[in-house]
């Protein structure tokens, strides 16, 4: 399942990429834990853009189908927000 959830990820931030240069989204795996753990990323100027609502990617043709084919691949998700400090 995890090959497949990775596939349809792959296909579809490519496509949105390919459309929309404004989208930056990086798609992390979980390597060491006791389960496949999938990371999307996903880099926001303000945190008003962190609203659903105002998601880019989640705005995009497409979304809506492409996530109906990944619910069946994921047992949950969870949302969690970071703040930048440091970049060097």
């Amino acid at each position: 399942m995890a090959k497949d959830a990775i596939s349809l990820w792959r296909e579809y931030l490519q496509k949105i990429q390919s459309i929309n240069k404004s989208i930056h989204a990086r798609l992390l795996t979980d390597i060491t834990g006791r389960n496949y753990t999938i990371v999307l990323e996903l880099s926001y100027t303000n945190y008003a853009d962190l609203e659903p609502a105002k998601c880019l990617l989640t705005r995009q043709d497409g979304w809506k189908e492409f996530y109906q084919q990944f619910i069946p691949l994921c047992e949950f998700s969870e949302r969690t927000q970071y703040k930048l400090e440091i970049d060097f």
